[in-house]
C-alpha cells in the first residue's frame, strides 16, 4: 500500500482537467444586457402587446412572425422584434421594413425580453420567438382569455412534445414535459418561447446564458407576482424547429437551487439523471419509475478526487472514503466508493445517498438521490454556488463553515475530519520501532516548502522523514522509507516521542484540522502543528501542541519536553476513537440522509 497521503493538485501544480464540460462561449463587447427598466412598467390601452423575438443569425424568420401577428390582432397591432447573441451565434442584418426595438444585439433572450417591454405592454402580452411556428390562429387562441402565464402545447421537428417545465425533483433543472399533451396543465413555468401573460403579470426576465431557465423562472416569478399559476395550452398546431443548447453556469445552478422549496409537481416521484450540463455540471432530471429503497437500509455512492487505478491508490482521500466506507456499512448501509472516473455514473439513478467528500474536484449533485457534501479539504475552490447545489453540506473547518454559511445563505455544519481506532491505537507503539523516541514526519514534499520540516532540520532535531521526494531536500540520515502501509504509519504514530503536522495555509485560516491530528492522538501519541483557526476549540488536549513560532517548535522537540505519561495518552486516545471516529461521523451522515431522503421523497 502506498503512503498515506493527499495530492492537493495534479501534475506539476496543474489542476485536473476533463470533467467539465465547456464552458459559455464569451459575449462579444458590444452586445447589450438589459436587466430590467426604471420605476414601473407602463400599461398600454392596448389589447396586445407581441414580442417576436429571434437569434441573431435567424432574422430572415423575423417577417413570417410579424405578418402572423398583425393578421392575428390587426395590422396595426403593437407587434415588435427583438434580436438576441447566444452561443456567439453569427449576426444577420437589421431590415428597415421590420418593427426593431433597437437595431442592436441584446445578451440573451432575457436581455430581449426586457427590452421588448420596457416602453409598456399592452393588456395581454404575447411572446413568440422565431424558432417557433405558429400561425395567426394560433396567436389568437394563445392570447385569448389570459388570467396567468400560459404556454402553448408544442411539437419539436421530430414530434416529441414540449409542454412546459414541471419540477419533479425540488432543487434540480426542470423536467421538460414531454408526456402526451394535455391542454391546461399546471407548471412550474413555461419552457418553450412561445408564451402569454396578463399585463399585470410581467416582471423583468432572468438574464441567464440558459434559455430554457430564463423562460421557467419568468414566467414562473410573473405567476407568483400575479398571485396565479403557470399553465398550458393547446391552440393548434405549434412546432419548434430549432432546439438550443443548455449552458448551465454559476447563475443558472443558483436559480434552480432557489427552488429547492418549491412543491413537486410528483410528490415523491423519482428521476433518473442524464449527463451534466456545460460548464457548471447540473444534471437534467427524467421522471423513472422504479422501488424506491425501503426500510434502514440505503445504497450509497462516496464520490472522492483520486483518480482509478494505482496513480490515485496511494491518495489519501482513498483511505478517507474506505474508512468511511466501512463505518457506513457497520450502520447497516450498502456503500461503493467512487473514484474521478465514475462520478457520474450510467446506473446511479439506483443510488439513495450521493456523498462528495470534497477534495480537488467540485462533482455534480445527483438528482435522483439525496445529495451530501462533505468539504474537508481545499476551501477556496469550494464556490458558493456548489454549496447551494447539494441538500446537505458540511465542512471539516467550523471557521470556513461559518463564514461560508454566511455568504452562501445556506447552513454548512461543522463536520471535522476523523480517524479510525481500528487501525490508529496505542496498541502499535514498539520501543524496537526505527521511529521510537524520534521526531517524526509522515508526508510527501507536496512540491513546496514546509515549513515544520524545515525548522525541525535547521533546530537540529533527532527527526525521521517518511515519504516521497525528500531526498534532496533533507540530509540523508533523516530519511525514513520513502512509502509507508498503513500499519506502518500507525506503528509510527504510536512509536514516536513526537509527530509533526502542518496545513496549507487556507485550510489553517478556515479551521480544518489535518486528519493527521485525529490519527496521532487516537494512537496514543504526540502530535506538534502549526497553528489552526479555532483548533483549542475542538481540541483541547495536553498531547496536541501548537507552534506558533520557530522558538517555541525549538521548545516543544526538546528531548526533556514534559508530555503526558503512556497511560495518560491511552485516556486521551479512547476519548479521541470515541469522539471523533469514523463511526462517530458516519451516524451524523446518516441521520441527515434520512431527514432528507424523507424531505424530498416523503
Amino acid at each position: 500500500m502506498g503512503l498515506f497521503r493527499r495530492t492537493r493538485r495534479g501534475v506539476d501544480g496543474v489542476a485536473p482537467v476533463g470533467r467539465e464540460a465547456r464552458g459559455a462561449a464569451a459575449t462579444p463587447p458590444d452586445v447589450v444586457r438589459v436587466t430590467g427598466w426604471d420605476g414601473d412598467l407602463p400599461h398600454l390601452d392596448a389589447p396586445v402587446t407581441v414580442l417576436v423575438t429571434t437569434r441573431s443569425d435567424r432574422h430572415a424568420e423575423v417577417p413570417r412572425l410579424v405578418a402572423a401577428a398583425r393578421s392575428a390582432f390587426g395590422p396595426d397591432a403593437d407587434v415588435r422584434a427583438l434580436s438576441y447573441v447566444a452561443d456567439a451565434s453569427p449576426r444577420g442584418a437589421f431590415d428597415a421594413a421590420l418593427p426593431w426595438v433597437r437595431r442592436q444585439e441584446l445578451d440573451g433572450l432575457g436581455s430581449a425580453i426586457n427590452a421588448g417591454v420596457a416602453g409598456g405592454v399592452g393588456r395581454t402580452l404575447v411572446l413568440v420567438d422565431t424558432s417557433v411556428q405558429i400561425d395567426a390562429d394560433g396567436l389568437r387562441a394563445l392570447a385569448r382569455d389570459v388570467g396567468c402565464p400560459v404556454q402553448a402545447v408544442v411539437r419539436t421537428a421530430a414530434g416529441e412534445h414540449r409542454n412546459g417545465a414541471l419540477l419533479v425533483r425540488p432543487g434540480a433543472l426542470p423536467w421538460s414535459d414531454d408526456r402526451a399533451a394535455s391542454s391546461d396543465d399546471l407548471l412550474l413555468g413555461a419552457d418553450q418561447p412561445v408564451v402569454s401573460m396578463p399585463q399585470g403579470a410581467v416582471v423583468p426576465a432572468p438574464c441567464l446564458p440558459d434559455e430554457r431557465t430564463v423562460l421557467t423562472a419568468w414566467t414562473a416569478d410573473a405567476a407568483h407576482h400575479a398571485e396565479t399559476a403557470v399553465r398550458s395550452r393547446a391552440v393548434g398546431p405549434v412546432v419548434r424547429t430549432v432546439e438550443p443548447g443548455r449552458t448551465v453556469d454559476a447563475a443558472v445552478v443558483d436559480m434552480v437551487a432557489g427552488w429547492r422549496d418549491r412543491p413537486s409537481a410528483r410528490p415523491g416521484a423519482d428521476v433518473v439523471a442524464g449527463p451534466p450540463l456545460p460548464p457548471w455540471g447540473a444534471r437534467p432530471v427524467t421522471p423513472a419509475a422504479r422501488s424506491r429503497t425501503t426500510g434502514d437500509r440505503l445504497t450509497w455512492s462516496v464520490k472522492i478526487a483520486a483518480p482509478a487505478g494505482p496513480e490515485g491508490d496511494g491518495w489519501g482521500d482513498v483511505h478517507f472514503a474506505g474508512e468511511l466506507a466501512a463505518a457506513l456499512e457497520r450502520l447497516g448501509q450498502r456503500v461503493r466508493v467512487d473514484r474521478r472516473d465514475a462520478h457520474v455514473r450510467g446506473d446511479d439513478g439506483a443510488d439513495d445517498v450521493t456523498l462528495v467528500v470534497r477534495g480537488l474536484d467540485r462533482v455534480p449533485p445527483n438528482p435522483a438521490s439525496v445529495n451530501l457534501l462533505w468539504v474537508i479539504s481545499h476551501p477556496d475552490d469550494v464556490a458558493d454556488t456548489e454549496l447551494r447545489s447539494f441538500d446537505r453540506a458540511f465542512a471539516a473547518g467550523p471557521a470556513w463553515a461559518a463564514a461560508a454559511s454566511a455568504r452562501s445563505g445556506v447552513t454548512v455544519t461543522p463536520l471535522l475530519q476523523a480517524t479510525d481506532p481500528s487501525v490508529f491505537h496505542p496498541g502499535n507503539r514498539s520501543e524496537t520501532d526505527p521511529d521510537a523516541d524520534h521526531v517524526v514526519f509522515v508526508g510527501s514534499t507536496r512540491g513546496a516548502d514546509r515549513p515544520v520540516v524545515a525548522d525541525a532540520v535547521s533546530l537540529g532535531a533527532d527527526l525521521r522523514v517518511h515519504g516521497p521526494g525528500w531526498t534532496d531536500v533533507v540530509p540523508s540520515d533523516l530519511l525514513g522509507e520513502p512509502g509507508l502501509s498503513r500499519a506502518e504509519v500507525a506503528r509510527a504514530y504510536a512509536s514516536a516521542r513526537v509527530v509533526l503536522n502542518d496545513h496549507w495555509p487556507d485550510m489553517a485560516t478556515g479551521g480544518f484540522v489535518s486528519n493527521r491530528v485525529f490519527d496521532v492522538l487516537a494512537a496514543g501519541g504526540v502530535v506538534v502543528t502549526d497553528p489552526v483557526q479555532g483548533l483549542a476549540d475542538v481540541l483541547a488536549v495536553p498531547t496536541l501542541a501548537v507552534a506558533g513560532s520557530r522558538d517555541e517548535l525549538e521548545r516543544l522537540l526538546a528531548p526533556e519536553h514534559p508530555w503526558p505519561s503512556a497511560s495518560e495518552r491511552a485516556v486521551i486516545a479512547s476519548r479521541i476513537a470515541a469522539e471523533h471516529s469514523f463511526d462517530a461521523r458516519a451516524r451524523v451522515l446518516l441521520d441527515a440522509a434520512r431527514a432528507e431522503r424523507t424531505r424530498l421523497f416523503g
